[in-house]
This record gives structure tokens, C-alpha cells and sequence, in this order.
């Protein structure tokens, strides 16, 4: 048997390898062979006579044309193809009805870029397999390596982070799975949400927000969404994340607190 050397584009029709045997005959040979091998399974026939019964009636199904002749593939934006075909391990002329699609689907999952997988068999010769592929949101940097992050912190195994290097960067301990809730708070102000490059999680507790010029915004745990809404309104009336700051902190409410960014004593001046 041929391994499957590419991807049939969707809408391409497999050719017919048994022209003796119509797609109606083909499709009772199908039935048949499962209901019998369902039956010797649940009658509790022997091992092996269970192997030999299911090999005679796959045989019997090739015969009649039911083979592997086409696999479509879907959603593969960033999933190798080459990667695919190395997991699936699919041959051409392999007897449909023998291919496990419960094991296919669980060894493609397995694959980094891959949330989900459908897995799908078209009589009388197509494995169609769409992948639901993960959206990357932020790049976590830990101990000086980035990796790429889904929604739900999980990160993209295969990944290549340099690809996506307008993403932002999401670092402190347990902070991947907290990463979506603080980037969607930030996004809610555009203008402010264009100027971060980082976010860092601060004991398990509350975020640093950290800017492109080098400033630092300290969110408070307790109602960030308030805290960032309210820098914005500030920062469009007064500039003041343009301003030559090393630190501002939101942390108390109904305040804001400046760290000017030479060396000066104490820990501010309230503005």
C-alpha cells in the first residue's frame, strides 16, 4: 500500500476502484461487515477468531472498493501538513471501514496547534479531517523563553514565537491561565491598550501593567476594570502616560499616585 504523500483539496471527488461493484452494493457490503463484527463482539466470540473475522470482512469491503483513496484536509492555517501526516499515518488502499476514528481524532488532538478535531468517513473512500486550531493571545515569558498561549493559558506546543512578536507579554508565576480576563480588561481603553508591550502577575494577585516607553501602571486587585477605565479618562484630559514616569499606581481608590523617573525619596506625589 501507498502512504498518503498529500492533501486533496475540498470538493475533489476520489475515482471509482471497483467499477464492477455499484456504490449501493458498496454500501450494503459496509452495513453487513459492521453488524457483524458488532455481533461477534457482543456474542463473545474468541480473540482471535474475532481478529480473523474482522480481517476476512475488511478484505471482503477492499474488494468491493472500499478503500482509502482521499483525505481532505481542513482549518490547517498553522498546523504543518507534514506534521499531519506523520501523526495520522494514513495509506492509500487501506480498507476504510478499519480505520480507527476514535484513535485518529485522539492522536491529531495531541498535536500542539490543535484544540479540536472532527474526523469524518465519506463512503466510499474519504477520511475528511477538520482541525479547530488555537488562537494564540499572548506570549509567556518564563525564565527567559517565550512560548505562545491559547485563551486558556494552555501553550502551543511547535509554536514559533517569533511570529508573533505583536502579541503581548504575559509574565508571573500562574499567570497563563489568567492572561485572556486581563488582556480583555486592557482592551477596553484602544488608545491606552496600543502602548503595552507587557503584563506581569504580581503574587497571584494583581497585574503591572508595563508600557512601551518603559512606565509601569499598578493595577489594584480589586476592580482593575475601574482603575484602567478611570487612567484613561485621565490620560486623554492630561497626557500623563507621556509624560517622564516611572510608576503609576492605581492600587488605591479614588487616587493616583506618581513615581517621577529620576532618583527621589519617599514613594511619590499624589496628582
Amino acid at each position: 500500500m501507498r502512504r498518503l504523500i498529500g492533501w486533496i483539496k475540498t470538493g475533489t471527488q476520489p475515482r471509482s476502484t471497483s467499477p464492477r461493484v455499484s456504490l449501493l452494493q458498496r454500501a450494503k457490503i459496509a452495513l453487513i461487515s459492521l453488524l457483524l463484527i458488532a455481533l461477534a463482539s457482543t456474542i463473545g466470540v474468541a480473540m482471535m477468531d474475532q481478529e480473523r473475522l474482522k480481517h476476512d470482512l475488511l478484505k471482503l469491503t477492499a474488494d468491493a472498493g472500499l478503500t482509502l483513496e482521499v483525505v481532505q484536509l481542513h482549518g490547517h492555517a498553522h498546523t504543518p501538513q507534514e506534521t499531519l501526516l506523520t501523526v495520522a499515518n494514513l495509506k492509500i488502499g487501506t480498507p476504510i471501514l478499519g480505520i480507527d476514528l476514535r484513535e485518529l481524532h485522539s492522536k491529531i488532538n495531541k498535536i500542539g496547534w490543535v484544540e479540536d478535531t472532527v474526523v469524518e468517513r465519506r463512503l466510499p473512500g474519504i477520511i475528511r479531517i477538520s482541525l479547530r486550531e488555537r488562537i494564540p493571545i499572548a506570549m509567556l515569558q518564563n525564565n527567559g523563553k517565550h512560548k505562545l498561549i491559547d485563551r486558556s493559558g494552555a501553550i502551543i506546543d511547535g509554536a514559533d514565537p517569533s511570529q508573533f512578536t505583536h502579541l503581548t507579554v504575559v509574565a508571573g508565576k500562574n499567570a497563563a491561565p489568567h492572561a485572556a480576563t486581563i488582556l480583555s480588561i486592557l482592551k477596553t481603553e484602544p488608545e491606552l491598550f496600543s502602548e503595552i508591550w507587557a503584563v506581569s502577575y504580581k503574587s497571584e494577585r494583581r497585574w503591572d501593567v508595563h508600557l512601551k516607553n518603559g512606565m509601569a501602571v499598578r493595577l489594584p486587585e480589586i476592580d482593575p476594570v475601574s482603575a484602567w477605565s478611570r487612567l484613561a479618562v485621565i490620560d486623554r484630559k492630561r497626557d500623563i502616560t507621556s509624560r517622564d514616569l516611572a510608576v503609576i499606581d492605581l492600587r488605591v481608590p479614588h487616587q493616583l499616585v506618581v513615581e517621577p523617573n529620576i532618583p527621589v525619596r519617599g514613594k511619590g506625589s499624589k496628582t
